[in-house]
């Protein structure tokens, strides 16, 4: 990969001069530590990906098993479907846990001061909630993902009454879904989502999405946008990532 093979050239180099320039001794150990701790950090990350390739494909080995019974005729579509939703839902809570670096536990002031409000009668989703912050360097830009759960009905009525305080409308595309069920399903569509952004298309300077979904999940994402492109923009600059090569 071209980022070690430069940071071990770099370290090389470090060396050499440091044999032969005793004074630059100090900041030549400096800039070893450095690589060091980057290395390490490159390696932990390499494991942890690892790891979580190994949980996929242990999830879909688990999935393959229930559908080929299902084919079989051993169970029926139902239960392999409720069951294929339990291995889902164990494995995606798994996967969550290692890689939820920094758990939310509530609304920061900043996403507060944008109108929005806590679900009442609901219970915090500690696994899958998340959040950044703008004055972690390594990270750089606000966010906040909350997930709770409750029963549908509950989550659809506080999913209404958060997003119409804060002013957050329906999803174009979700109004759109329900039409086109109304006119060619005889299946209401379950869930709602509501958004002041258009996915793929436009942003706003906070995207916010308010969402239920069919078992009544309610989640709350918030993204500072500016500050996500800036972030994005620097780690290019410093060439942070993985080179194919």
């Amino acid at each position: 990969m071209k980022i070690v093979r430069n940071n071990i050239c770099a370290l090389g180099l470090a060396v050499i001069f440091g044999a032969l320039l005793f004074g630059c001794q100090e900041q030549e150990t400096t800039q070893t530590e450095t690589f060091e701790n980057e290395l390490q950090s490159f390696n932990q990350k390499m494991d942890n990906l690892g790891e979580s390739m190994d949980l996929m494909d242990a999830m879909q080995q688990e999935i393959d098993e229930i559908e080929q019974e299902a084919n079989r005729g051993e169970i029926s579509d139902a239960e392999a479907g409720r069951r294929v939703n339990q291995v889902k839902n164990n494995y995606g809570r798994a996967l969550s846990r290692r890689s939820n670096i920094n758990p939310a536990t509530a609304l920061p002031d900043w996403a507060r001061s944008l109108g929005l409000s806590e679900p009442r009668g609901m219970t915090l989703d500690l696994d899958y909630s998340q959040t950044t912050s703008a004055l972690n360097p390594e990270e750089g830009f606000n966010s906040v993902l909350l997930v709770y759960t409750a029963n549908y009905n509950h989550a659809m009525a506080e999913a209404k009454r958060i997003a119409e305080l804060a002013r957050i409308p329906m999803s174009k595309d979700y109004q759109q879904a329900v039409e086109l069920a109304r006119t060619y399903s005889s299946a209401p569509i379950r869930g709602v989502a509501y958004m002041n952004f258009d996915p793929f298309v436009s942003d706003n300077d906070y995207n916010i999405s308010i969402t239920v979904d069919d078992d009544g999940m309610l989640t709350i994402s918030v993204v500072d946008v500016e500050q996500m492109r800036l972030q994005f923009e620097r780690e290019s600059a410093n060439g942070i990532g993985i080179s194919p090569d």
